[in-house]
């Protein structure tokens, strides 16, 4: 029997759906309370602000799954390479340009799509 053939991209799926399963979490509506619970982190206000702008999305937009993927790919970016990159004028074309690298390969563009229908299946 040979080696079987683990998909790095399985991994990349798997990370984004349990970020974006913590943020729901984090961002459903909770009961005032009169005293905060905690400092407000900035991982936590990220993920409250892409749960936000995902569901800024118009439900109606044909390009909803396109532009869902996209939120959630902005916010792993900057996480991981840190949020000055917002800033800079090349980040939209960067954004561009990973999104259509993704699209242009077969498996990652239907990791892209599966996760995307995943991310518009999950309740708000």
């Amino acid at each position: 029997m040979g080696v079987p053939f683990i998909d790095p991209r399985q991994s990349i799926v798997a990370a984004i759906e349990a970020r974006l399963s913590e943020v729901r979490g984090r961002a459903r509506p909770r009961a005032p309370t009169s005293a905060p619970s905690g400092p407000v982190t900035e991982a936590g206000a990220s993920a409250v602000n892409m749960a936000q702008r995902i569901a800024a999305i118009d439900r109606a937009d044909p390009d909803r799954r396109r532009k869902v993927v996209r939120v959630v790919l902005e916010a792993e970016l900057a996480r991981a390479f840190g949020a000055a990159l917002l800033n800079d004028p090349g980040w939209p074309a960067m954004l561009d340009a990973v999104q259509a690298g993704m699209q242009a390969d077969a498996q990652a563009a239907h990791a892209v799509a599966v996760l995307g229908e995943w991310l518009l299946a999950r309740p708000a």
